[in-house]
């Protein structure tokens, strides 16, 4: 069967975990093993050739970091018979949250990016490596190691509107960044917050002339209105630009801290 190509959003990380597929109509259960994980679907090895369709609804049950999950979705494309393509579709909001806590905890200090834009990330090399394996027959790789890190990312006071994207539910709530960093922000909104934390969310707000839309996960939820937000996913291009913008604030309070150093002289 001709794979169909993903328009995925999501960033895919490369897992090692059983699963078991049960397609809706069908009660016969075939035992696999989750290939690569993001919150739009999964990619799977059965241990048996199928004779499966494109549109096809299941049931996928596995275990991520010793959580049980179980999603409702759609086949998108088969190859081989055995490798699939999954997509998550109804799931309800505590088990996009279980899920969310899964992969949060996978994204959490992840692997520093690449030093050109060119190289493939690693978690998506991992993944495609593991996949290419198992359609050879070969021992599927371990998924890459994971570099922490240890940096604690200084936080910078701001005050302009921003806008939070609850992806899962589709709605727009809207406020005022209260600081920055590199690793996320805390926002303050104009509604009372209506999700728990991990929730996933992109974030768009405009600094210093330039438009910023960054994917993250709700950290904290510090009152009604005032949430924590962690950047996820972040590009090459991006964190170069929230870097650039980060400098240019610091710039700004220091040039505001000498000049009051010299009018304090002169007073």
């Amino acid at each position: 069967m001709h794979v169909e190509p993903e328009r995925r959003d999501e960033s895919r990380y490369s897992v090692d975990e059983d699963a078991v597929l049960l397609f809706t109509g069908y009660g016969k259960l075939h035992p696999a093993r989750i290939l690569s994980l993001s919150q739009e679907g999964c990619r799977v090895l059965t241990k048996e050739r199928l004779a499966v369709r494109s549109g096809w609804p299941l049931d996928v049950l596995f275990k991520v970091n010793g959580v049980a999950l179980r999603f409702k979705g759609i086949l998108r494309w088969a190859n081989g018979g055995t490798l699939l393509g999954i997509r998550f579709v109804s799931a309800d909001p505590q088990r996009m949250a279980e899920l969310a806590r899964a992969i949060a905890a996978m994204e959490t200090d992840a692997t520093a990016p690449e030093d050109t834009g060119s190289k493939i990330p690693t978690e998506q090399a991992g993944a495609e490596r593991t996949e290419q394996a198992a359609l050879k027959g070969a021992p599927s790789a371990a998924p890459p190691a994971v570099r922490k890190e240890r940096r604690e990312a200084a936080r910078h006071g701001v005050n302009t509107s921003a806008s939070i994207l609850l992806v899962n539910v589709g709605s727009t709530l809207r406020g005022r960044i209260l600081d920055l960093s590199l690793g996320g922000c805390r926002i303050r909104t104009e509604q009372r917050f209506p999700v728990g934390i991990y929730t996933r969310v992109e974030t768009e707000f405009q600094l210093e002339g330039l438009p910023f839309r960054l994917g993250g996960v709700i950290q904290a939820i510090h009152d009604r209105n005032t949430v924590g937000i962690r950047f996820l996913d972040l590009s090459d291009r991006k964190r170069s630009q929230v870097l650039e913008l980060i400098g240019e604030i610091e710039e700004l309070r220091a040039a505001a801290t000498r000049g009051d150093a010299v009018e304090g002289s002169h007073a």
